[in-house]
């Protein structure tokens, strides 16, 4: 079960941070790239992209307040890399540990 369940944390990932994020989104989630002022603030789009994470998790390990964490810490890690203080491997390195830690809190 618990194979299983990592297998869909990460395939919901993939999913989440690759194909449900268009490049206007990964461009324009940095503050370092705001979008043009009509749309919003840099924020509002990382919020999405971070939200679109977070459901993924809470839909796989069906606790809603894991979503919400997994909302935060994705907005946090990408805005580091957005930032430039993380490589986009370490970005990825750091999904992954939010995931396996999420998993465990399950467990």
């Amino acid at each position: 079960m618990w194979l299983e369940t990592f297998f869909y944390l990460l395939a919901a990932h993939a999913l989440t941070d690759y194909a449900l994020q268009p490049e206007w989104m990964a461009k324009h989630k940095s503050p370092r790239h705001p979008p043009p002022k009509p749309v919003g603030q840099w924020w509002w789009i990382m919020t999405a992209h971070s939200l679109i994470n977070g459901v993924g998790v809470a839909l796989i390990l069906d606790v809603w307040w894991l979503g919400v964490a997994e909302t935060v810490v994705h907005f946090v890690i990408d805005h580091a890399k957005c930032l430039k203080r993380l490589t986009a491997n370490g970005d990825q390195v750091l999904h992954l540990l939010s995931k396996v830690t999420w998993l465990l809190m399950t467990s």
